[in-house]
């Protein structure tokens, strides 16, 4: 298994380590760069950095166990979005994903990537508590840590170097991380550039907290959070990712604790979405899900804890296709709230498991009225409608959709089947390449642009296809010489 790992990670060690040598280079040509605390801007422009995060990004693509759930997609997306909107020196946009791993960690890359594991939420007991974390990784990268601590080690880039292809030999060394080696190397060798020193993490601590309580959360969240976590593992040989990479000493929490504790408290009422999102990672994702830890959460008198148990009940009947079940259990929730994307989601899937074609066309239509851009409907909308038979209104549909995001990976290989199913070959080899140059694949990507081309006759088709042939290069150029 670890020579496999070995073939697999190689191509991004030659790349990262292309990357960081370049830094050398460029660090040489400049006679004074500016001091720590300064944005870094002179040591690599905000440009570069989007440029980076967009590399990584795609080769966490390729080969992280990426969760594409429009359901959880659409939660974290909204919770991350909320911090990022009350947060200051926001120079990009940010995009926050899913990893399908029981580790309890978060990371946070240039570009504004943030990588949330499963096992984060599946902790934390509180929303709150979950975004305490995604605003420490925001502020991570809103201080821009990782371009000041390269700024730091210019001088001692061969062990940056050396550094970097350890740790990601050192992720191949554990078993359980199986193929999801290279997303841990690439988030922790981002951090690992931080290398988290006091200074950083006193910094995120401060402004996360300020970004929670200006966000409207509990800053109490993160001091909780934390050092229930310090606690918890303070006498176990292997503690989570997340303690060793941001270590917790009790100097740290206490100081966290008394800022939290002396800014203005605020009355967070518990979240629905945040126990429905945990509700589902731990149905559908966790591993062995129980059945009675939900039936006990079910039949608790706190309503959120119903709710939220009858959907971890629904789902795991429904993932065993025992549709009538997952029915009774659905229903009940859609009863009180029949907008809610998190019922209409699994209610599409009981639908079209019961081949219930007809009438799953009509109520996803009627709510795709009422909410448009809904992503979690449009999805479900232009899915059902692909199952059904319907290829004309999933292509419109999710056009659409793709309009407003470009970079989603469902929704193209989703476009992708129902170009497959109309037989419009082009099209097809054309959202194919598209889907394939998100997760870094550019030389399959412009195999399939070939093909598509040699599949039209139209001649604005074909030169649109040899303009993005050239774009495609271009990227794949970028990615061998990143810097």
């Amino acid at each position: 298994m670890y020579k496999t790992l070995l073939k697999t990670l190689l191509p991004a060690v030659i790349a990262v380590t292309t990357f960081f040598t370049a830094f050398a280079y460029s660090a040489q040509d400049s006679r004074r760069l500016p001091e720590i605390g300064t944005t870094g801007a002179a040591f690599l422009s905000i440009e570069r950095e989007q440029v980076v995060g967009d590399f990584y990004m795609r080769q966490v693509r390729a080969q992280a166990p990426i969760i594409y759930d429009p359901v959880l997609e659409s939660y974290l997306s909204n919770l991350g979005q909320r911090l990022v909107r009350h947060s200051n020196g926001v120079k990009y946009p940010f995009n926050f994903f899913w990893i399908r791993n029981n580790e309890i960690n978060a990371f946070a890359f240039m570009g504004g990537y943030v990588g949330v594991h499963t096992g984060l939420i599946q902790e934390a007991r509180t929303e709150s508590e979950l975004a305490a974390v995604l605003g420490h990784e925001v502020a991570h990268v809103t201080q821009r840590h990782i371009v000041r601590r390269m700024q730091e080690q210019q001088q001692n880039m061969p062990m940056t170097i050396a550094g970097v292809i350890g740790s990601i030999l050192l992720g191949m060394a554990n078993p359980e991380a199986g193929m999801a080696g290279l997303y841990t190397t690439l988030g922790a060798t981002s951090q690992s550039q931080i290398n988290y020193t006091r200074l950083y993490e006193r910094e995120a601590d401060r402004i996360g907290l300020s970004v929670l309580l200006a966000a409207g959360f509990d800053p109490m969240g993160a001091p909780d959070f934390f050092g229930r976590l310090a606690e918890k593992y303070r006498y176990v040989s292997k503690p989570p990712e997340m303690l060793m990479t941001h270590p917790l000493p009790e100097s740290r929490i206490a100081d966290t604790r008394a800022r939290a504790e002396s800014m203005r408290q605020v009355n967070v009422k518990p979240s629905l979405e945040f126990a429905l999102a945990k509700a589902r990672v731990e149905a559908r994702y966790a591993e062995n899900p129980s059945v009675s830890d939900f039936q006990d959460m079910a039949n608790s008198s706190n309503p959120i804890n119903q709710r939220a148990g009858t959907y971890g009940l629904a789902i795991i009947a429904l993932d065993r296709g025992q549709y009538n079940t997952a029915s009774e259990h659905i229903n009940t929730l859609l009863k009180d709230e029949p907008n809610n994307p998190f019922y209409i989601d699994v209610q599409t899937d009981i639908l079209l498991g019961q081949e219930n074609y007809e009438y799953v066309m009509e109520w996803l239509e009627s709510k795709y009225i009422r909410q448009p851009t809904e992503p979690v409907i449009t999805i479900n909308f232009a899915n059902a409608a692909l199952t059904s038979g319907n290829g004309k209104l999933a292509e419109k549909l999710l056009r659409e959709f793709l309009l407003q995001n470009p970079n989603h990976p469902l929704a193209l290989d989703l476009l992708t089947r129902v170009y497959e199913k109309s037989g419009k070959r082009a099209a097809m080899y054309e959202t194919r390449a598209e889907a394939l140059a998100l997760r870094g694949n550019f030389s399959l990507a412009i195999n399939q642009l070939h093909t598509a081309h040699n599949h039209t006759d139209n001649d604005i088709t074909r030169k649109r296809i040899n303009a993005r042939i050239d774009q495609l290069r271009a990227l794949e150029n970028q990615a061998r010489n990143i810097m």
